[in-house]
């Protein structure tokens, strides 16, 4: 009779499910009001912001409770200021993002069990672990930390043998309302805006004005080329082409917004005469101060990346080029859309197959635009 085969995902459950067992008579019981509540949040930047709803929820039920986000190094001080956090720890976790260097086992397992900061996390004996991702790795930490009550998720990337709670995936629940689903597993009935935040100071908002000044008073349009790799690019030409025809065709401001490594995704030496209209701050401002930018700003275009987010908590419209790697337009906007977004992609199962061109793009933006911003004299 032949063995049935069984995936290493299954296998790995498994495990964790025995390891969770055994490990039971060990873990402190949930007191009734919690006195520490950690939200483990070590992926991308725009990630980050779709789960500050959460805070704002945990915040509310538990008005005495430290509250920790646990997040990268890479995410600099996006999270400062807010006002329903307690403070923010370090965790620079080898999964699930772009931002250390590619995990194997070996790594993952000398983190969880050695690191200084899974060692701190361990020692901080919280009562209340969230595994926002929800991941074999996540979920192991918590764990590994001793955290009595840890909420997670079922069927994405594995972990929910070892959580107390789990949301259940759905590709067609945005990011957002589905951390707001995990903090209704505590009981928690009244919900926020799914609105990202992000508290910025005056200074940081007069910072961002006097450089849109610069220019009089024309209309802002907040370019962000840049994404965390090709295939998620809408494309350097393209977008250099866009910026081209919103150039000739409209008299508007434009500013470009990115890391060091996007400064030349948009030369301005090659904008034909149109120098004067353009400022490349790729590489010259922090993720706070690029934030600042897309809150005075009038419309925003960009990948998929944290600059959506960035437009999302600041209630403006935004035009989102998909790249290649996506399949569907519609279902991104499901999953990572807000209000005023549009996004423009391939849908493959209605027969797009192809990225739009900077003309398709350039038509969408001036219809937004027109729909929502407020033409400046």
């Amino acid at each position: 009779m032949p063995v049935p085969k069984i995936s290493r995902r299954a296998l790995a459950e498994t495990v964790l499910q025995g390891i969770t067992f055994a490990t039971k008579p060990l873990i402190r019981k949930t007191p009734a009001e919690p006195k520490s509540i950690f939200v483990l949040r070590n992926n991308g930047l725009g990630d980050l912001l779709c789960a500050t709803p959460l805070f704002e929820m945990l915040r509310v039920k538990y008005p005495n409770a430290e509250i920790i986000a646990g997040i990268g190094s890479w995410h600099e001080q996006l999270l400062d200021r807010n006002p329903y956090l307690s403070r923010c720890m370090a965790v620079n976790a080898p999964w699930h993002n772009q931002f250390v260097v590619e995990p194997n086992i070996w790594r993952i397992l000398a983190y969880l069990l050695f690191s200084k900061e899974s060692k701190t996390l361990s020692a901080m004996k919280v009562d209340i672990g969230f595994d926002i991702v929800g991941s074999l790795w996540g979920s192991m930490l918590l764990l590994r930390c001793g955290i009595p009550l840890r909420i997670g998720v079922k069927g994405y990337a594995g972990g929910h043998s070892a959580n107390s709670l789990n949301v259940r995936y759905d590709s067609k629940t945005h990011v957002s309302q589905a951390c707001v689903e995990m903090g209704k597993l505590l009981g928690i009935k009244d919900t926020p805006s799914l609105t990202p935040q992000i508290y910025l100071s005056e200074k940081e908002l007069h910072s961002a004005e006097v450089t849109w000044r610069q220019s009089g008073e024309r209309c802002r349009v907040l370019i962000a080329p840049g994404g965390s790799f090709e295939g998620k690019r809408w494309g350097d030409q393209r977008f250099a082409d866009l910026t081209q025809l919103i150039l000739e065709k409209t008299k508007f401001r434009i500013s470009i917004i990115g890391g060091t490594e996007d400064e030349k995704r948009l030369p301005t030496s090659q904008l034909n005469g149109f120098e004067e209209r353009v400022t490349n701050l790729c590489g010259k401002l922090s993720l706070r101060e690029s934030a600042a930018m897309a809150s005075t700003a009038d419309f925003v275009i960009s990948n998929s990346s944290v600059a959506m987010h960035f437009a999302g908590a600041f209630s403006k419209p935004n035009l989102v080029l998909l790249g290649a790697w996506y399949d569907s337009a519609t279902e991104h906007w499901l999953q990572w859309g807000h209000p005023k977004s549009v996004v423009l992609g391939k849908e493959a199962q209605s027969g797009i197959k192809e990225v739009p061109s900077a003309q398709e793009a350039f038509s969408v933006f001036l219809d937004q635009f027109a729909k929502y911003s407020k033409i400046r004299k």
